[in-house]
C-alpha cells in the first residue's frame, strides 16, 4: 500500500490555472461545480488503474459496496469517476491503518489453564 501511495504522490501535477482541454462530458459537468474539484483530478477507473499501476478489475472491485475498505468514488448513474485528491487521502489513511495494525498486533497468547481438580 505504501508503494501505491508513493506512486500517487509522485504523479505529475499541472500548475494551478492551467486547465487542459476537456472532452469528457462528465469532467466538463464537474468543472464548474467546485473549486476543489479540478477537471484533471476527476478520473475514470481506467485512469486510476494506470496511475496506481494496478489492473482495472482491482479498481472496480474496490468500488463495490461489499469491499471492506472501498475506494472513494463519484457514482453518476452507470458511470464511476474518482476524485484524485480523495484517492490519495484514501491511500494515506489505508497506509496509516496498516502501519498501526502492524505495531499494535500482539503475539498470540495461550489461554490460561483451568484449574481442574485431580481425581
Amino acid at each position: 500500500m505504501r508503494d501505491l501511495l508513493d506512486r500517487a504522490l509522485a504523479w505529475p501535477r499541472r500548475p494551478p490555472g492551467a486547465q487542459p482541454e476537456i472532452t469528457d462530458p462528465v469532467k466538463l459537468h464537474f468543472f464548474h461545480i467546485s473549486v476543489r474539484l479540478k477537471a484533471e483530478d476527476i478520473l475514470t477507473p481506467e485512469e486510476v488503474a494506470v496511475r496506481l499501476k494496478v489492473p482495472e478489475s482491482w479498481v472496480y472491485e474496490k468500488t463495490r459496496v461489499r469491499c471492506r475498505n472501498p475506494i472513494p468514488c463519484l457514482r453518476l448513474g452507470r458511470y464511476i469517476r474518482f476524485d484524485w485528491n480523495a484517492v490519495i487521502a484514501w491511500l494515506t489513511e489505508e497506509s496509516a491503518q496498516q502501519q498501526n495494525a502492524a505495531r499494535t498486533s500482539l503475539p498470540a497468547q495461550r489461554k490460561p489453564e483451568r484449574n481442574v481438580p485431580h481425581r
